[in-house]
């Protein structure tokens, strides 16, 4: 999405999605971190629980993806007692601790990230205790409708006006693919426990009949044939 939108209404699905799997794998208290926190929703209704929680995030424009409202996100951390971390995930090493978390949080993150992105994935590796887990989503490349615009002519990747203007790290600078996001975790040494899709804007977006009706379609092909789906959302676990 571009940095127009408002992400803390629009993530609401996801957020829910990554809660319950989080709950069930780590109740709270664990330690737990999100990497590229903007908004902050996340990290904020995941305090709420009891989790031990940091944020890590640029802290550049970060109105930009929520209300638009000045000092939202470091008022919402704050409030929430949340471990607030100014840090470009692009510079490594980060200021955590080795083996520190139990779960780490990167979601709708690494499709933004230019130089060498493996390089935030050794940093999970390094900074979660043995046994910790990653939870992980990133648009799908292959996503059945970017392969129906190219055969259209159409251009899936974000969108010309991004490039034009607006902040830069809110550009995808790459999507990847299923096969990829896998080969990337397997060079760390993280390993997937899950690995599927899902539509997570089925009460968000466009609302009209046939529109709600399409994303509930895309939905069910994405949990049925998760490479055709919009996201790829990775559990993954550090041995």
């Amino acid at each position: 999405m571009t940095a127009t939108g408002n992400l803390s209404v629009e993530a609401q699905e996801r957020y829910g999605y990554i809660r319950q799997l989080l709950v069930e794998d780590f109740p709270p208290p664990a330690r737990l971190v999100e990497l590229g926190s903007a908004p902050g929703d996340q990290i904020v209704q995941l305090a709420s629980l009891g989790y031990e929680a940091t944020s890590v995030d640029i802290g550049t424009s970060a109105e930009g993806w929520g209300a638009g409202l000045e000092g939202r996100m470091d008022r919402m951390l704050a409030g929430a007692g949340v471990a607030d971390v100014k840090w470009d995930l692009e510079v490594a090493p980060y200021p955590l601790e080795d083996a520190s978390f139990d779960a780490v949080v990167m979601t709708e993150v690494f499709e933004h990230l230019r130089e060498y992105p493996i390089t935030s994935l050794r940093e999970v590796h390094r900074i979660l205790a043995p046994g910790g887990r990653l939870y992980f989503t990133t648009p799908n490349a292959a996503y059945a409708m970017n392969r129906l615009h190219l055969m259209l002519g159409r251009n899936p990747a974000t969108p010309l006006a991004d490039w034009v203007g607006g902040i830069p790290h809110a550009r995808h600078a790459r999507e990847y693919t299923f096969a990829e996001i896998r080969r990337l975790l397997e060079m760390v040494g993280l390993e997937p426990v899950l690995v599927e899709s899902r539509h997570f804007h089925l009460t968000s977006g466009k609302t009209a009949t046939m529109a709600r009706l399409a994303k509930q379609g895309l939905d069910r092909l994405a949990r049925l044939r998760p490479t055709l789906g919009p996201s790829i959302l990775v559990v993954a676990e550090r041995a």
